[in-house]
């Protein structure tokens, strides 16, 4: 990730050597320094320059912290500290009480959760502002020690895009955060769905192995029966997933609001039907497109091949001949490394810690 650096060092002298900080602060006054001149707190902290919001739930886990705040209390007594951060107008205020030994160093790393709200509002790249604040605390006279604003890049809420630092499967697995199980309108497009099978329910798990008892199928045609009632269609736009681009991506709710999509985003409502189903789907990244693979029991590496973009213009069955068919040609490609074909296993990215965006 991309870092800027800040630092603050807090004067804190002998008593003949007090005198006012700027902005009306006067330097505390703890117990005297142990070598004259000496500064009795220092700080000093890095943070994010520029936020991938898709991936906001992702800082301090799977990302680097969004913040990370030293604190050296050089004096002779304990010191207490409360320290802030926000992303201001975009996010809660995170904040750490952290109580720092005399010649001891503590870190603090925060990652200021986004309003859900305000996620609404980045529909584009935009400027914030980063504000920390350090605040002595210490018998009701709190001393505020740091207090800055610095300004960051917040991406769009659509903006897929790689990380540095990341290998490229890495990078690929991220694109799990786009598959949303839990969505309210994912579970509406199942609850549909349920009017398609044989049975008219919709549930959960593997049921044979090979799907000898066609409940896997069955469930799978249904959810394509249903996004049919939302009269979805095939958008042909551009897709790209190398390190050279940032890719704009429609969650599932919308490409169910908006009637259509491009082939990655009618894969992630796809695949968002089969994770809350708790079944087990891949994402098949080859140049300039991609489809799905769904696996059709819990034991074997077998899978149906769903040409998603086929979607409004073909039955379920002409969808999965198609999938097949390209696989024949993509998965040796695959298998052979070749550059920008790519395989995302959910099963896998969620054990890496890629969780779903828990926007809605």
């Amino acid at each position: 990730m991309n870092y800027r650096k800040g630092f603050a060092v807090l004067m804190a002298l002998a008593l003949a050597l007090l005198s006012p900080l700027t902005g009306g602060c006067v330097a505390a006054a703890p117990a005297e320094p142990e070598t004259a001149g000496e500064a009795a707190y220092s700080i000093d902290y890095t943070y994010t320059r520029e936020l991938i919001t898709v991936y906001y739930h992702l800082y301090g886990s799977v990302l680097d912290d969004f913040a990370v705040t030293r604190l050296t209390n050089r004096n002779g007594e304990k010191a207490v500290f409360l320290v802030e951060t926000q992303i201001e107008g975009y996010s809660a205020v995170s904040s750490d009480t952290v109580a720092v030994m005399p010649g001891e160093t503590a870190e603090v790393r925060q990652n200021p959760r986004l309003i859900p709200e305000s996620m609404e509002k980045l529909n584009a790249q935009r400027y914030a502002n980063f504000l920390i604040r350090v605040t002595l605390l210490q018998d009701g006279e709190d001393e505020v020690l740091l207090q800055e604003s610095t300004e960051i890049l917040l991406y769009s809420r659509r903006d897929y895009s790689w990380v540095d630092g990341f290998d490229a499967q890495g990078n690929r697995d991220l694109l799990a955060v786009f598959v949303t199980p839990n969505d309210p309108a994912v579970e509406e497009l199942l609850r549909r769905a349920a009017d398609y099978t044989k049975s008219g329910q919709i549930w959960s798990r593997y049921g044979e192995a090979y799907d000898a008892d066609g409940g896997v199928w069955d469930r799978l045609q249904a959810v394509w029966q249903a996004e049919k009632e939302y009269d979805l269609t095939y958008l042909s736009t551009w897709v790209s997933f190398t390190p050279e681009s940032s890719q704009r991506i429609r969650l599932p709710f919308e490409v169910l609001e908006q009637s259509g999509g491009n082939c990655i985003e009618l894969v992630f409502l796809y695949a968002s039907a089969v994770e809350a189903m708790d079944m087990e789907s891949c994402i098949v990244l080859i140049p300039g497109h991609s489809y799905l693979a769904v696996r059709t029991d819990a034991e074997n590496d077998q899978y149906y091949f769903i040409e998603t973009t086929l979607i409004g213009q073909a039955d379920f069955n002409e969808a999965v001949d198609y999938g097949y068919a390209s696989w024949q040609e993509d998965g040796p490609k695959l298998d052979a490394g070749e550059e920008y074909y790519g395989w995302v296993n959910l099963i896998d990215a969620r054990g890496n810690g890629i969780l779903p965006l828990p926007w809605r």
